[in-house]
């Protein structure tokens, strides 16, 4: 399985550069970018420390290609919540 990203998407919509990101979670601006364009992936702490810096959920930020929807706990596999979720 491909481990796939939205930072590009949240990125656009927030109107956020890398450079402010990277710097709020400790990163080279060029390894976030690198992250982004799914060219390395991230470790679990960096992972963390992105959707730290960005104040969304791991889940929303990083998902598994082809993974099962119902195993990511209420996330759809694009990390928004699911219709059950959403009602609760």
């Amino acid at each position: 399985m491909k481990l796939k990203n939205k930072l590009n998407r949240v990125l656009h919509d927030r109107g956020l550069a890398e450079g402010e990101v990277a710097l709020v979670a400790r990163l080279d601006q060029g390894h976030l970018n690198r992250i982004k364009n799914g060219r390395v992936k991230p470790t679990l702490v960096t992972a963390l420390r992105i959707s730290q810096a960005l104040g969304i959920p791991v889940q929303q930020l990083f998902w598994l290609e082809g993974a099962d929807a119902s195993s990511a706990a209420g996330a759809d596999a694009h990390g928004g919540e699911s219709a059950g979720a959403a009602q609760a």
